[in-house]
């Protein structure tokens, strides 16, 4: 006879001897079973639960993060391919300890560079990394504000998103195509094609917690493309040349325009006005120019240089006092070349003439100027070679050159 044949028996025998000690115990072992399993299911429900939740909040922030980014992208006339460099066109940003540049571009009307990194978590935010971005804030209308555009001083860094993984992931990119950063960045990267307009993200995110046996982890890649030229009607203005000691040499075959803004210069305080004659030579050569018109280049091949030179008078005015300078002699103060960006020499002009401003009116915002990126604005000086002379003041002459691809 087994348990359960005997238990009947016990109670029939006893009908008031209530419960045996072998009754409790066998029903208490019941109910610890039924009620362990009945937790264990439970815990095991919250576990899958919360993975769930978290999964759901990973990819929720991941792909919102790569919206913004995008979106931002979309404004963009270029993206940087190497935003290590980059970072000297953002003069106002210090790159935090740690951190890595990731995604840097160029956006029309606005000063500097916008810089998306990535850092170290700290503080409240969920580890292992976070992506901050640094640039001009937002208005109501989801717009670059105009009043912060301009004044970089003032930008600040902020958090985008959390829960960077910090796998270490060299970006694998397609032929012709270049890591944004070289060294292997935890969870984002981006490849970026040859003319700089678009962009391959690589986003990983991760989240863990003591009760869970593995972390849950999300990865997402997206294409982005700067498009405002096409957009907005910018035109592409990347630089195609550069300027060594004042003499400009383009890069590419151009075309390359050359026009006099103005400029002032006289014989002693409120004496007459001293005429001002400019020359240019193409690769040493001087070359025929009108100056009451802008002069156009066309099919200019790459590696051409140019030098630009200014003469103060023309024998018959101020006792024949004239004075010559060109941007082939690269020791001379008297001539200073500004791109995009640049400040403005804070000079105070001769006799109350007018300011190196007046001349450039259009050009400069905020102390500094404000060309695009395939211009350059020379400043002369024809009065003086000192520079601790009241007439030194760099608007004798000013004279702007613009280098556009040829087609």
């Amino acid at each position: 006879m087994n348990l359960t044949q005997l238990l009947p028996l016990i109670k029939k025998n006893n009908p008031n001897s209530g419960a045996t000690l072998l009754e409790v115990v066998l029903g208490t072992s019941l109910m610890s079973f039924v009620v362990g399993i009945a937790g264990f299911g439970l815990v095991n429900i919250l576990s899958v639960d919360q993975k769930a939740s978290a999964k759901g909040e990973i990819q929720y922030n991941s792909n919102r993060a790569l919206e913004f980014i995008t979106d931002e992208i979309k404004l963009a006339r270029r993206i940087e391919s190497d935003a290590v460099a980059a970072l000297a066109e953002a003069p106002d940003f210090t790159l935090p300890d740690g951190a890595k540049p990731i995604v840097v571009i160029q956006v029309p009307e606005v000063s500097q560079r916008i810089i998306y990194y990535i850092k170290p978590a700290k503080d409240i935010w969920k580890g292992p990394h976070v992506i901050e971005r640094w640039g001009p804030a937002f208005n109501e209308d989801g717009q670059h504000d105009e009043a912060e555009i301009n004044k970089p001083e003032t930008w600040q860094s902020h958090v985008l998103i959390d829960s960077i993984d910090n796998t270490a992931q060299t970006p694998d990119c397609p032929p012709d195509w270049q890591p944004s950063n070289v060294d292997a960045t935890q969870g984002f990267n981006a490849c970026v094609n040859l003319n700089e307009k678009l962009v391959q993200l690589h986003l990983a995110t991760t989240a863990d917690n003591k009760t869970w046996h593995e972390n849950v982890n999300y990865e997402v890649e997206t294409t982005a493309f700067a498009r405002s030229n096409i957009t907005y009607g910018f035109n592409d203005d990347t630089p195609i040349f550069s300027v060594n000691n004042n003499k400009l040499e383009n890069k590419e075959p151009a075309t390359v325009k050359f026009e006099v803004l103005g400029g002032q210069i006289t014989c002693g305080a409120g004496g007459v006005e001293i005429p001002v004659k400019t020359n240019l030579y193409i690769n040493g050569i001087q070359h025929n120019w009108d100056t009451n018109s802008s002069l156009t280049l066309t099919n200019q091949a790459a590696g051409t240089t140019f030098d630009v030179e200014s003469i103060s008078g023309d024998g018959s005015t101020c006792g024949g006092a004239g004075m010559t300078v060109s941007t082939a002699n690269s020791n001379t103060s008297q001539v200073v070349v500004l791109l995009n960006g640049d400040r403005v020499p804070d000079i105070t002009p001769f006799a109350n003439q007018n300011t190196i401003d007046s001349f450039l009116q259009k050009y400069v915002e905020n102390g500094k100027v404000k060309i695009a990126n395939n211009e350059a604005i020379y400043l002369f000086e024809l009065g003086t070679k000192s520079q601790n002379s009241s007439a030194f003041d760099l608007q004798d002459n000013v004279v702007l050159a613009t280098v556009e691809k040829s087609n």
